[in-house]
């Protein structure tokens, strides 16, 4: 049954006898094209003669040489495919088919001039055929597909993009809506790739100290038994445990968990030879993670200078204990500590030689106050001004210049629609010590001033142990040990001596939230296919 559709002034059809007349299609022929189009999609060379003859027989249809193009494709032969594109052409000058075999040729040899000569200026099919009011619902899919071949042919990929979507709008199941996704996700992927190598050559990195070796392997002794309970548990630690800490004795609580952050530096090389020839063990390594929860959790404001002492080691420190709590949940403890000490991070912020992502949890924190606290706007729009003017007056021998952060941090202004601060940021653009794979151009920027996105930023603060819960149900290192039933358990003696019996190891990709996405969109992993 047919149907009928309206599109940019010409109507679709899927009447599957509507280009009978065109082609040439006679009752006789109909009742054997079927025959010539599987023998050219078997591709046997034996079936060239036999479509020889048949385009002698009916030489007015120019759908038997398109199959004659397919069968030479299908055996290998390219020349004689584009001499029979070029044949169909000659002797039927209004088929599409043919003019679209000839334009997706040119697109295979990098041709796209020619392909816009054939597919005409406008790229658009009523243009091409100005005398039709009605195509078949194939000529309509084929055109727009050859249309994107074009358009990430020359590199306008958002162009690609609209045609991409109305391809799914009138034919959401055809194969060439199918290939034309496919298609595009590739270019976009290769696209990214490319802009993230040029990325690479212009940006402003970070070098980070390096990790001083220790010699110390035997575990500090704590005013409190309990903390030894930080040593011996992941996240999934008992509710009951994580309480009975919080009700210890603030201060010495607080003396201990500081001593906690010291002794991840203080046996370093310890550890760091643990995980070597152990493997990254959930249940022993968490106890970094730990302490700062646990600081984080009864706010102690005072320990902001131990935290930043740890955040100050090098990356290789970083990566053995932190990893992905840095970029996706450091802001919250950091939150809970230093929301009222704006000027201590501030110039956390200013020090030279810290991983760009601990440096970004500190922006991302502020963002979070504003959405939080709507009456410190003001203070943290100024923060925000500071810091940009400190990382304006600064040179590349300083090692604080970051591109990455800086990058991060104008994604964090634009959250927080701190339209203000745009002069500040276009002279970070003048400076060129932005990195606009992560933010995007000045006048994507400026454009995100304009047209903000409507969902809300606001993240809820959650407590220790609600956000335990969160990490260990939905992040992929967890729901894939739950899956294979792999124990993370370990004994512990008090001298610090593990044995472990099923050692966890990280295979996730390292992407954190701050990153830039994969895909090479130019936002921030967060803000992109995180949430796809």
């Amino acid at each position: 049954m047919s149907k009928n559709y309206i599109i940019s002034g010409y109507h679709i059809t899927s009447d599957p006898d509507f280009l009978d007349d065109q082609n040439a299609l006679s009752p006789e022929l109909k009742g054997k094209i079927q025959r010539y189009h599987r023998l050219a999609l078997e591709g046997e060379k034996s079936s060239v003669s036999i479509i020889l003859d048949a385009i002698e027989k009916y030489p007015d249809n120019p759908q038997i040489k398109n199959y004659l193009s397919v069968l030479y494709n299908k055996l290998g032969d390219s020349e004689k495919a584009y001499e029979t594109n070029h044949w169909i052409v000659s002797k039927h000058p209004d088929y599409l088919f043919g003019k679209l075999n000839l334009a997706n040729e040119h697109y295979l040899k990098g041709e796209f001039i020619k392909m816009a000569e054939i597919l005409g200026k406008e790229m658009d099919l009523k243009a091409l055929y100005p005398h039709r009011d009605t195509f078949h619902i194939n000529e309509v899919t084929s055109y727009i597909r050859s249309t994107i071949l074009y358009f990430t042919g020359i590199g306008d990929l958002d162009e690609a993009e609209l045609r991409c979507d109305m391809l799914k709008d009138i034919a959401p199941d055809s194969l060439d809506t199918e290939f034309s996704t496919q298609h595009l996700l590739l270019k976009r992927l290769e696209h990214g790739k490319e802009q993230f190598k040029k990325e690479q050559k212009e940006r402003i990195p970070i070098v980070t100290k390096k990790q001083e070796a220790t010699s110390k392997v035997t575990i500090p002794e704590f005013m409190n038994p309990e903390i030894i309970w930080l040593y011996e548990y992941g996240l999934h630690i008992d509710k009951d445990k994580l309480s009975t800490l919080l009700h210890l004795p603030k201060e010495s609580l607080i003396s201990d968990l500081e001593l906690v952050l010291q002794d991840s530096i203080d046996r370093f090389s310890y550890f760091k030879d643990l995980t070597e020839k152990k493997g990254w063990n959930e249940e022993i390594m968490n106890f970094v993670v730990h302490a700062v929860s646990l600081l984080g959790e009864i706010e102690a404001s005072k320990s902001l200078n131990s935290l930043f002492n740890i955040l100050n080691q090098s990356e290789e420190y970083i990566d053995l204990y932190l990893y992905d709590f840095v970029t996706i949940v450091l802001w919250e403890p950091l939150f809970k500590m230093a929301r009222n000490e704006l000027e201590t991070c501030k110039q956390f912020m200013m020090k030279s030689g810290i991983d760009t992502y601990v440096k970004t949890a500190v922006s991302d924190m502020m963002q979070q106050l504003v959405h939080n606290y709507p009456e410190r706007r003001n203070e943290i729009v100024n923060w925000f001004k500071d810091i940009i003017h400190f990382y304006l007056n600064r040179t590349l021998d300083d090692n604080v210049l970051d591109s990455d952060l800086i990058g991060l941090m104008v994604c964090d202004i634009i959250d927080i629609e701190a339209k203000e601060l745009l002069p500040d940021i276009e002279m970070l653009f003048e400076k060129q010590i932005v990195s606009k794979g992560i933010c995007g151009s000045l006048d994507s920027v400026r454009e995100a001033f304009h047209n903000p996105t409507e969902y809300s930023k606001k993240r809820e603060i959650l407590s220790i142990s609600e956000r335990y819960d969160e990490i260990t149900s939905t992040w992929a290192g967890y729901i894939e040990d739950e899956k294979k039933g792999i124990s993370v358990n370990s004994d512990f003696d008090h001298m610090g001596n593990f044995e472990f019996t099923k050692p966890y190891v990280r295979t996730e990709l390292k992407i954190g939230r701050n990153d830039p996405c994969p895909c090479g969109s130019g936002k921030k992993y967060k803000n992109c296919c995180l949430n796809g």
